[in-house]
């Protein structure tokens, strides 16, 4: 069992090289918004989503000082994406609140862990989660209305 086990560290050991994402550009607009402004943040994927062995995902999170009676934080998971292809995520504050002013700093997280069964089934499946990476961040600005 333990050769079974050393079977799955090379497409381990790949999963965790340094991506071409770790320094991406990612835009939002409006740069400043009221309390009710919807924030839509792109940014180029620089992996593809579904690759083989690995399973990834972007998300997308933001915040500022935390107040009560505002939201001072979101974060929404971007949909699956190409390697290169332009993704598309809308923060917006919950509906029955809205942003606390100031400045809010966000990041693009990468989320990777191994895939297991079909067409790995045949080997141990170490279900291992790789530790999420920041690979881009951003700002916007919240006013009063």
């Amino acid at each position: 069992m333990a050769v079974l086990g050393i079977a799955a560290i090379p497409g381990v050991s790949n999963a965790m090289q340094a991506h071409p994402a770790a320094a991406m550009h990612v835009g939002v607009k409006p740069r400043t918004g009221s309390p009710g402004s919807h924030f839509a943040v792109s940014f180029r994927a620089g992996v593809q989503t579904e690759s083989g062995s690995l399973i990834r995902s972007y998300r997308v999170t933001a915040g500022a000082s935390k107040r009560s009676g505002c939201q001072s934080s979101a974060a929404q998971t971007a949909p699956a994406a190409a390697q290169g292809a332009m993704v598309h995520v809308t923060l917006s504050p919950g509906r029955r609140s809205a942003w606390c002013t100031g400045t809010y700093k966000g990041q693009v997280w990468l989320y990777q862990s191994v895939r297991c069964g079909p067409p790995l089934a045949h080997i141990a499946c170490p279900q291992i989660e790789i530790r999420p990476a920041v690979v881009g961040t951003f700002s916007f600005r919240v006013t009063r209305g």
